[in-house]
Formats: structure tokens, sequence, C-alpha cells
């Protein structure tokens, strides 16, 4: 499959606005609201709708699909984040959020088909 450049860049121009809206949020509303915008459907929905730009309803049912196993990993992430931030810092809370999150979509990855 053949990767356009335009494409690349769309998508990477898209990402940028909506990560950049969310920062805006945080500083204007507080960081929880900047964290709802960040965890917001329209993120979501605007890969999704971009990988059905690119590659068509089978290609973005199946990104549905893969993006419902990231999001409740993502719930281990943030749940995983909030408890170790007090207690260890930055930097090995991150480490270990993420390590829960790989496990968490190996885990439900193999166990949804």
């Amino acid at each position: 499959m053949k990767l356009s450049v335009r494409y690349v860049l769309f998508d990477f121009i898209v990402g940028g606005i909506l990560v950049s809206g969310a920062l805006l949020v945080a500083s204007l509303l507080g960081p929880t609201a900047g964290g709802i915008l960040a965890g917001a459907p329209i993120r979501t929905a605007a890969v999704i709708f971009l990988e059905y730009l690119h590659r068509g309803l089978d290609s973005a049912a199946e990104l549905s699909r893969g993006v419902v196993l990231a999001m409740v990993s993502n719930v281990f992430f943030a749940i995983s984040l909030y408890l170790t931030l007090p207690k260890f810092g930055i930097a090995v809370s991150f480490l270990i959020a993420g390590l829960v999150f790989i496990i968490a979509a190996a885990l439900l990855t193999g166990l949804v088909p």
C-alpha cells in the first residue's frame, strides 16, 4: 500500500491542531477540561474519518476495533498514572503507566476476536 506524503502531512496538521486545541482549553479552563478535550471522541472520529478517506470503509471499521481496545487500555494507563504520580514522580509514573497500557492492550488484543 503506497503512502502519500500529502496524506501524512494532512494527518500531522489535523493531529497538531487537535493537540493544540486541548492545550489551549487546558490553559483557559484548567487541566481537567483540557484532559476531557484530549480524550474526547473528536480526536478518535478524526482519525477514523481520515482512515476512511485513505483506505476505505473496511479499514476504518477495523481501526475502530483497535480504538476500542486502546481506549480500554487508556483507562488503565490513566488510572496507573493518577495513582503513581504522587509517589514516584513524572518519569517513573509514565514508565509504569506505559507498561500497564502495553500489557492491557496485549491482553485485550489476544482476548477479543
